[in-house]
């Protein structure tokens, strides 16, 4: 009996052990104390806890990004902006897509 209670508690102290690696994984980044750091920061997030990109947690996390660092947008051109958006974009994790041959429809003669 008493191995069987040591073989539950180290079972149970394990899977305690695992879940809360899995919940420091999965805890969101910070916001940085910069526009392109935050960006950096919630792109990776996005390529750890999403298929890839284009998927609609890059578009939320840069959103995140602007309003967070609002103050600081209001100092940069709005090119700046965009090219800090896509320069962080281009960590982004690709999402696999397969390409598909469009049907051809038949042409249509009249006589």
């Amino acid at each position: 009996m008493k191995l069987v209670n040591s073989v539950i508690k180290t079972a149970a102290l394990a899977g305690s052990i695992s879940f809360g690696a899995t919940a420091a994984f999965a805890a969101p980044p910070s916001d940085g104390s910069t526009l392109g750091e935050c960006y950096n920061n919630w792109i990776s997030h996005c390529n750890q806890t999403t298929p890839g990109y284009p998927n609609s947690c890059y578009d939320e996390v840069l959103n995140h990004c602007d309003s967070v660092h609002s103050a600081s947008l209001g100092t940069l051109s709005g090119y700046k902006v965009k090219s800090m958006q896509r320069s962080a974009l281009t960590n982004a994790k690709r999402a696999n897509t397969t390409l598909l041959a469009p049907k051809v429809q038949p042409v249509r003669v009249q006589n």
